[in-house]
């Protein structure tokens, strides 16, 4: 049997596992990416635990599902909005020569949209959109188990636009509903003398407050915690009605960090794309979270 790896390349984190093409995952390594990072430093971690997932033999296929618009056809990086030293750089080529004989890469959202559709909470339906909601918003589309696919990719969502109330513009959906937006939000109403809980939870410092000690405190009830998810999950049920609108898909899989919230999160969002949605597609789709977990995109590079 052929040697498959599959890595993911984040903004925050990287994994990789030693599979199957039906995505089952046999071995499975992460690290965190180091602050300030650059491709170069994340590309020698991610050698190493190729090396350490396969004891130095040299995997037949490698997938890479990566953190940013890529160009699928010629596996070359298009770009990385969260990560230096990353535009135009050819990773299917680094990756034949430092990991596995024959590569290829994909937008890690495009992985995850074909694992949830196909062995995860989207199997089983026609019409399957996808969304993480992390480090930043990506999105993916499925029809009947085939994942749609543009050169230099599709399905941005992340990169679409809403009003900023408090700009006064428009700006990128990723300003207001990513993890680090929630993150970026949370601090500065912890300046301002509110988010006492989620500061507690980060050990009594406003400018280590992160998404996940939001969520936690959302979870527990503290006011200026849930305000702020539900502004987040109000803010992204805009981008998600234009997306239904526009693909009248079977289901939504919301997946990434943020989404781990639970229904403080997904209670608000289902409830506010409800009140906002093109009439006739009102009760003709699914909101769900996401089935795989933090392995999702590992799952659809075995698959790629």
């Amino acid at each position: 049997m052929t040697l498959r790896i599959a890595i993911e390349i984040g903004g925050t984190k990287l994994q990789a596992a030693v599979g199957t093409e039906t995505g089952e995952i046999r071995r499975l390594c992460r690290r965190d990416v180091p602050r300030g990072a650059a491709a170069a430093d994340i590309l020698a971690l991610v050698a190493e635990m190729a090396s350490e997932l396969t004891g130095g033999q040299r995997p037949g296929r490698v997938g890479i599902g990566f953190g940013g618009p890529v160009d699928a056809e010629s596996g070359r990086i298009v770009r990385s909005f969260h990560v230096a030293g990353w535009d135009g750089f050819e990773l299917a080529a680094w990756a034949r020569e430092h990991v596995g004989d024959d590569c290829r890469i994909e937008n890690d959202t495009n992985c995850g949209a074909l694992a949830e559709a196909r062995v995860g909470a989207g199997r089983g339906a026609g019409v399957v959109v996808y969304t993480n909601i992390g480090t930043g918003i990506g999105g993916g589309l499925v029809v009947d188990g085939q994942l749609y696919s543009r050169p230099i990719g599709c399905m941005e969502i992340g990169h679409t636009k809403l009003w900023d109330r408090q700009g006064g513009d428009y700006c990128i959906v990723e300003h207001l509903c990513s993890g680090l937006s929630i993150e970026r939000m949370a601090r500065q109403r912890a300046g301002q003398g509110r988010m006492a809980r989620a500061a507690e939870l980060a050990g009594g410092e406003a400018g280590t407050i992160t998404a996940r000690h939001v969520g936690q405190a959302a979870r527990e009830g503290d006011r200026d915690a849930l305000s702020l998810v539900r502004q987040a999950a109000g803010d992204f049920a805009v981008a998600l009605c234009n997306v239904i609108t526009l693909l009248n898909p079977d289901r939504v899989i919301v997946g990434g960090g943020v989404p781990l919230m639970g229904e403080v999160f997904f209670s608000p969002l289902r409830a506010a794309v409800a009140s906002r949605i093109f009439p006739p597609y009102a009760g003709r789709y699914e909101i769900l979270p996401a089935a795989l977990g933090e392995e999702v995109v590992l799952v659809g590079a075995l698959m790629i």
